[in-house]
């Protein structure tokens, strides 16, 4: 099992995350007496003391628009794929997203990166998106040469950028909360850590990763992350939640943009190299960027990396059943649909009336052109129903 190890205590954070005077807000800046950061003898990034205040440090924001959202066929498909989708409100994944992180950044330093084929579909959605801060990539090759690409592109614009890097498809309840997470992450990040954000598990959880935390977490502070730990059976899982000192790796990170392609560079040479000329507009290197995550590629090897709880009634929806529970605790049931002594069931579709009669814990998805009936325990094998898909060759379904 892989994992990653801090080398040492972390030196108190000296920064401030400052609010610009402005009445219109402009996003998370940080101010310190440092102008470089610089490694030290025990291996650790730190600043160098220097007399004259460099200036504000500024937050870039990404968003990853891709993936192809598979688990929730039929309603997510490769032209549409599950972040385009409106599945806990009235808002797109992806568009609540935005609305989310844009209190952290203007539009000018936020940033999306999606593949080729979704490009048109982000701009609809996203209108007040600048078209340079839209980065196609070439071809889905997985977070890692993904958040490169991105990072190296800000770097060229901003090489003192701090970057904060966010999924588009997950729930975030309270955004007071995920601001404040966010800002303690940047001032990390700002002293040369790389920053997880690091949700507490309320349940034993198998689809999730964990981070396992030097030492007890307290939510608004960071604490160093000692190992990163693949997706857990049951037995495991119930007992990092009992143990308290292990957060679900919730795929969001806070950096410096050029402090994490360093680390890339030691870890992950080839995609760094990859990234960098592509990000100078050499796109054919894109190909030899190997498909791996971020996690593989630099994550779980890289020195200095930091945790910070996030207590903002996060969610990955990563399956029918969850969205059929996050709806249920909302209160949320539509006009034309009937449940009788069908606890815990829900109905996606508006094309007709639905009635479920003693038929409790299950998922029914209708779209017109395929009827999907699951029930809560089977919704993560909704992929099994693509695969069988792509075997019969019926790509209109896909």
């Amino acid at each position: 099992m892989r994992s990653s190890r801090s080398t040492s205590n972390h030196a108190p954070a000296t920064s401030s995350i400052l609010s610009p005077g402005s009445s219109k807000p402009s996003g998370i800046s940080v101010s310190s007496r440092a102008s470089i950061l610089s490694k030290g003898c025990d291996g650790r990034w730190k600043p160098t003391d220097v007399a004259k205040r460099r200036p504000a440090r500024k937050l870039h924001v990404v968003l990853l628009a891709g993936g192809s959202g598979t688990r929730f066929w039929p309603l997510s498909r490769k032209a549409r794929p599950k972040q385009f989708h409106a599945l806990t409100g009235k808002q797109s994944l992806l568009r609540e997203t935005w609305m989310r992180v844009k209190k952290l950044a203007p539009a000018s330093r936020i940033w999306v990166v999606a593949p080729k084929a979704l490009a048109a579909s982000v701009r609809s959605e996203l209108p007040a998106l600048r078209a340079d801060r839209l980065v196609p990539e070439p071809s889905p090759r997985d977070t890692g040469p993904a958040i490169g690409l991105a990072c190296a592109l800000i770097a060229k614009h901003d090489p003192q950028a701090v970057v904060a890097v966010f999924p588009t498809d997950h729930v975030v309840r309270d955004t007071k909360r995920f601001a404040d997470a966010v800002r303690v992450a940047v001032s990390e990040a700002d002293q040369g850590s790389l920053v997880c954000l690091g949700v507490r598990p309320d349940r034993p959880a198998t689809g999730f990763g964990y981070l396992r935390c030097a030492k007890q977490p307290v939510r608004g502070r960071a604490v160093d992350v000692s190992r990163f730990i693949e997706k857990p059976d049951l037995r495991m899982a119930r007992r990092f939640v009992k143990d308290g000192g292990y957060l679900w790796n919730a795929g969001m990170f806070v950096w410096r943009a050029e402090r994490f392609l360093a680390e890339m560079a030691r870890t992950a040479p080839a995609l760094e190299a990859a990234v960098r000329a592509c990000a100078d507009g050499r796109f054919r290197m894109w190909t030899r960027a190997p498909r791996i995550s971020v996690d593989y590629a630099v994550m779980e090897r890289a020195h200095q990396v930091r945790v910070v709880p996030l207590d903002a009634g996060w969610d990955d929806v990563g399956s029918w059943a969850a969205v059929s529970l996050l709806l249920e605790q909302a209160g949320v049931r539509s006009r034309d649909v009937i449940l009788i002594d069908s606890d815990r069931s829900v109905v996606f579709g508006d094309r007709r009336m639905v009635a479920l009669v003693d038929v409790p814990g299950i998922a029914v998805v209708d779209t017109d052109d395929a009827l999907l009936v699951v029930s809560r325990e089977g919704a993560e094998r909704v992929r099994e129903v693509i695969e069988e898909l792509r075997r019969r060759r019926r790509e209109d379904l896909l």
